[in-house]
């Protein structure tokens, strides 16, 4: 049986491209086009080791006191309730294919080099950045992306792709958004009962359809009604999201216990209707009354034209500069006037439509085992298949977001936007 055998490229290939893209810093994910990963993303934390990742957490204070009269006893010491995070890193990749005939010829000419490998550089950074890191932030871990709701028309073909409307309902994925399915991505689609159905291809979507062509039949060869769909390969397998933090229900989290410990829970409230102000008040009062005010609201943009619309006396324009651990970053967006105070709201493309979120990015980091960047194999990023005429270099990392306090994380979702 053939094995498919992959070749490092040359020396002069390797050592031009680490000298153009090797020192990878991070910074390109910190940008306006990923407002919720950029807070967080200031305060990675490089030092994920081993199997598992292990943080202790607490969940309280310390509740050994009281008042006594003159000779009793001090009260018992009684130290705060505490629990261990414990984790796995996920691991997350995004592969760079360059026309091999064009490297070879440029490998002499620094400026050549770069003008050929420069975009496809860009973009695999770009669609990291987009879709491993800033898009999982507002899913639930378990890479859903959508639901089918009927198969209008198509034979998943190039020709005739399949026309497929999207439940807009979530019932059990989130509702349709057309951001999360960029041309040419492939997807998963899996029954209700989590069995593969097939790989299709994104054609386009709509704020209503998604449009794909068949790649491969699994356990079906046609998208059925209520089929989920996911990026390919991610099920069950992307980094925690904000809604684990605030769950409508209690779950584990880390391997704590949501219910045995409510404090490792945020606060949530599901509404019906359109969002006014009194929304955010209440759930920014929730927070402060459970233990303090958020310091950055995230919410779609389609949320935050709603908002914008209403009473000019509750809000104001600003570039807010909202601090992290380790400095600043400036996001365009409104101050929302609270009971509490101002708090900037800013607005993410891959944030539910009907969904806000009030945070503390204090409190949440990106635990990694190494920085963001071109993995190197032996010395060689350039790799060559032998069955292609091309190149290709993998960019990625292994990583998993925390939250030491998610009590701090305040959630409100079900309004209507229009």
């Amino acid at each position: 049986m053939a094995r498919s055998i992959t070749i490092a490229g040359s020396h002069a290939d390797n050592a031009l491209f680490k000298e153009f893209y090797g020192n990878y810093d991070g910074e390109a994910l910190i940008n306006s086009s990923t407002p919720g990963s950029s807070l967080i993303m200031r305060n990675k934390k490089v030092d994920f080791v081993g199997d598992l990742f292990r943080q202790p957490v607490r969940f309280g204070s310390a509740v050994g006191v009281g008042f006594r009269a003159a000779g009793a006893n001090l009260p018992g010491p009684v130290t705060a309730p505490r629990g261990v995070a414990l984790f796995q890193s996920k691991r997350g990749y995004a592969t760079a294919e360059f026309d091999r005939e064009a490297i070879k010829a440029s490998r002499n000419d620094k400026g050549a080099f770069a003008k050929v490998t420069v975009d496809d550089v860009n973009a695999a950074e770009e669609g990291f950045s987009l879709h491993m890191v800033e898009r999982p932030l507002f899913s639930d871990g378990s890479g859903k992306l959508g639901e089918v709701g009927t198969v209008d028309s198509g034979a998943g073909t190039t020709a005739s792709p399949w026309v497929l409307t999207m439940t807009t309902t979530g019932t059990n994925a989130p509702k349709h958004k057309k951001r999360v399915y960029p041309q040419g991505a492939q997807l998963d689609f899996y029954s209700a009962l989590g069995v593969l159905q097939l790989t299709a291809e994104v054609v386009s979507a709509t704020s209503t359809t998604l449009i794909v062509k068949l790649v491969a039949a699994a356990s079906a060869v046609v998208p059925q009604a209520n089929d989920i769909c996911y990026w390919e390969g991610n099920k069950d397998g992307e980094t925690v999201g904000l809604s684990q933090f605030a769950p409508v229900s209690a779950g584990t989290l880390y391997g704590i216990s949501q219910t045995n410990n409510p404090q490792f829970r945020g606060s949530i409230r599901s509404i019906t209707g359109t969002l006014d102000f009194g929304d955010i008040n209440g759930i920014i009062a929730d927070l402060e009354e459970e233990i303090q005010s958020p310091k950055v609201g995230i919410t779609s943009h389609k949320a935050m034209k709603l908002l914008k619309d209403q009473a000019e006396d509750q809000k104001r324009y600003n570039a807010s500069e909202i601090k992290s651990a380790n400095g600043k970053v400036g996001f365009k967006g409104i101050e929302v006037m609270t009971s509490e105070g101002s708090i900037p709201l800013i607005a993410s493309q891959f944030c539910p439509d009907d969904e806000m979120y009030f945070l503390d990015p204090k409190y949440m980091m990106y635990v990694m085992r190494e920085d963001f960047g071109w993995f190197d194999d032996d010395g060689s990023i350039l790799m060559r298949d032998p069955n292609k005429d091309s190149y290709n270099a993998r960019f990625g990392g292994y990583f998993e977001l925390f939250c030491s306090k998610p009590n701090t994380v305040g959630r409100v979702k079900g309004f209507t936007v229009s």
